[in-house]
């Protein structure tokens, strides 16, 4: 089992991830407004699903190399953390637009073929997710909880992004996802620090 402070520390990272407008929520966003918040929350469901696959392939992936090399830990804890300060710093000075991400697919579809086609979900799967895990522990396991974790809390970040997608689309709310984009950013930023020192020191 993943110890409860470990999940904890993932929570608060996972809030900081799922909330900062990225690809799903916009294609969320768009689906939502241009057709139907059913869509939208299909768009959801279709990425959450994509994660699932995600989940099980990174799972296997970390275990196999960390059954080959057990010092490897180390090494995906450094990469893990390095990307999630940059993954802060990016979300601060991160461009704001209105996007009209777009797949030509059903809303479930597409939400499942962004995620799957995403790089940033891999990397982040495969670098930040083994920070929380106890080497003593059954590896494959704990990555599955993790995972499952991380799925939950971004579904409900999708969905709320579905159900606020009218507000989300107005010019006015490009406002508000600056100061969304510095406050996860700046979480990122400490979460890393805060996970370097607890890690190393």
């Amino acid at each position: 089992m993943v110890a409860s402070d470990l999940i904890i520390e993932l929570i608060i990272l996972q809030v900081s991830v799922a909330f900062s407008p990225g690809l799903i929520i916009a294609l969320i966003v768009n689906e939502s407004v241009q057709k139907s918040r059913k869509n939208g929350l299909e768009v959801a469901t279709g990425a959450a699903t994509g994660a699932i696959f995600i989940t099980i392939i990174t799972a296997g992936v970390v275990t196999f190399i960390f059954n080959l090399i057990p010092q490897i830990l180390t090494m995906i804890y450094i990469v893990g953390i390095i990307y999630i300060v940059y993954k802060g710093i990016v979300t601060i000075k991160a461009e704001i637009k209105i996007d009209d991400t777009n797949i030509n697919a059903g809303s479930f579809n597409a939400g499942m073929q962004l995620n799957l086609i995403n790089p940033k979900m891999w990397v982040f799967y495969l670098s930040v997710l083994p920070i929380f895990i106890t080497e003593n522990e059954n590896v494959f396991v704990q990555l599955i909880i993790l995972g499952a974790i991380t799925i939950f809390v971004n579904l409900v970040a999708d969905i709320s992004y579905a159900y606020m997608s009218s507000y989300f689309f107005q010019d006015s709310s490009i406002k508000t996802k600056k100061i969304i984009n510095a406050v996860s950013g700046f979480c990122l930023i400490l979460i890393g620090i805060y996970l370097f020192f607890s890690r190393f020191l």
